[in-house]
């Protein structure tokens, strides 16, 4: 199993209002009317940036995060190499997505932290595009989020206690391979009650001596990025 994590930007010709409804409604229903795309694909989400999230400062420019789940590299590799993907799929991109400011990689199933309610139904979510700090190399990385870091938020009350999941996805060793790939290592997703609950947490008096402090030892700080949206939309799965 292996999943495209993929964070959307939209097309800047559109206004959000109206990139989200072509997204939920026209998009979606082209893969899941398409046999050569929604038969490759085992579960498909798209979780979408909140309206009142824009125009906040210090947010992203990003727009959503699509997530697709697939049996295989090659059900992958032929979905976006099919007739359906290059007739259909494709041109609806073109029109909806700033192509060029995509980021996106392929990552192993996920590895769960906090276990709390599996993908919970209300709420709201953070994703957080992570890459390693200059120097550490990829199995160090990957040992110390999992051993170390996952662990310390897991495990410290002042941040468990705002945090209703919490998951880890690792960028698959295949896909540092890829020509062209961005230089990211995961995906980190956490879901929340409210974006109140969020805050609560980044703001708690305990975060910088714990994650804070944390963050720092195996992450580029300059080089995340992250998008707070509404609990995810279940397209297929």
């Amino acid at each position: 199993m292996i999943k495209l994590i993929c964070f959307v930007k939209r097309n800047p010709a559109l206004e959000p209002e109206e990139f989200h409804r072509h997204w939920r409604e026209r998009h979606a229903a082209i893969i899941t009317e398409t046999p050569d795309l929604a038969g490759r694909v085992v579960r498909y989400e798209q979780n979408h940036r909140p309206l009142d999230d824009y125009g906040q400062p210090g947010r992203t420019d990003f727009d959503g995060v699509a997530i697709q789940w697939f049996d295989s590299m090659d059900d992958f590799v032929g979905m976006v190499s099919s007739d359906g993907y290059r007739d259909r799929l494709g041109p609806d991109e073109a029109f909806m997505l700033d192509r060029d400011g995509l980021l996106w990689i392929l990552t192993e199933p996920e590895e769960t932290m906090i276990p709390g309610p599996d993908r919970p139904g209300t709420g709201c979510k953070v994703h957080t595009m992570l890459r390693r700090k200059p120097g550490m190399a990829v199995e160090d990385f990957h040992r110390y989020w999992r051993e170390v870091h996952g662990p310390l938020f897991r495990d410290t009350p002042a941040m468990a206690r705002h945090v209703l999941r919490y998951e880890q996805n690792r960028r698959a060793v295949d896909d540092y391979e890829r020509p062209g790939a961005p230089e990211y290592d995961g995906v980190a997703i956490q879901w929340f009650t409210s974006p109140d609950d969020f805050w609560a947490m980044a703001t708690d008096e305990a975060y910088p001596d714990t994650i804070g402090a944390d963050n720092g030892r195996f992450l580029d700080m300059d080089g995340l990025r992250w998008i707070l949206t509404d609990n995810e939309e279940v397209v297929i799965g």
